[in-house]
């Protein structure tokens, strides 16, 4: 996996956006992911010419109404979150094992980077525009997409409301594997998939949305 996002420092507070896991040799899109917010992943340094011209044409081809501007894209060292996304779309939750080749496109709800999570939420009375997410359903393409925004972000009113904004806009294919109306669905983050999949009570929510992320993709 290799992992490449926007990376910003604004009044002393770093926000990661746009994040793209890479596998393989492909760039195609097979699929996305919303969480929470960006966590541990550092980055390493800016990107080079050669992948800057490949993100370029990734942008032209999935998300033509946004213009890709390189100078704050980064290399990032992937953290274990982006292993757990890796694992869910790859199938090991559900005892499959499918090589992926192409893109994950990860968002979160917002993008205050901080692992500390209950920090991060403290932090979003802050006026930026690079705080929420509101729109990166536009981005989706109708791949099979996962949304992981974590209790934390749906007991807090503002969170839950961009999260809802994001899911309610998303299209009627990219939501076929969850309950239709928001309120219905647990949206668990990858790291509980991770520690949980095993258990009991899980298994209804592993065989419906963990095998429908791999079925559809």
């Amino acid at each position: 996996m290799k992992a490449f996002a926007e990376y910003f420092n604004e009044n002393g507070i770093f926000f990661r956006r746009n994040t793209l896991l890479q596998f393989g040799d492909s760039w195609e899109l097979i699929g996305n992911a919303v969480l929470a917010n960006p966590g541990s992943a550092e980055p390493m340094e800016g990107i080079s010419e050669e992948i800057s011209g490949i993100i370029s044409g990734f942008y032209t081809t999935y998300r033509s109404s946004e213009a890709f501007m390189s100078e704050n894209w980064f290399d990032f060292s992937p953290d274990s979150t982006m292993g757990f996304v890796e694992k869910i779309f790859n199938g090991w939750y559900v005892g499959k094992n499918i090589e992926l080749n192409g893109v994950i496109q990860l968002f979160n709800t917002f993008n205050i980077k901080n692992k500390n999570l209950t920090e991060a939420i403290s932090q979003t009375g802050k006026n930026s525009e690079l705080l929420f997410s509101y729109n990166v359903y536009n981005y989706f393409n109708d791949k099979p997409t996962y949304f992981g925004f974590s209790n934390e972000v749906l007991d807090n009113e503002t969170l839950r409301n961009v999260a809802m904004h994001i899911f309610n806009g998303s299209s009627e294919a990219v939501k076929s594997i969850y309950h239709k109306e928001f309120s219905e669905n647990s949206f668990y983050h990858p790291m509980y998939v991770n520690r949980a999949y095993r258990q009991n009570h899980f298994q209804e929510y592993k065989n419906s949305i963990l095998t429908g992320i791999v079925s559809n993709a």
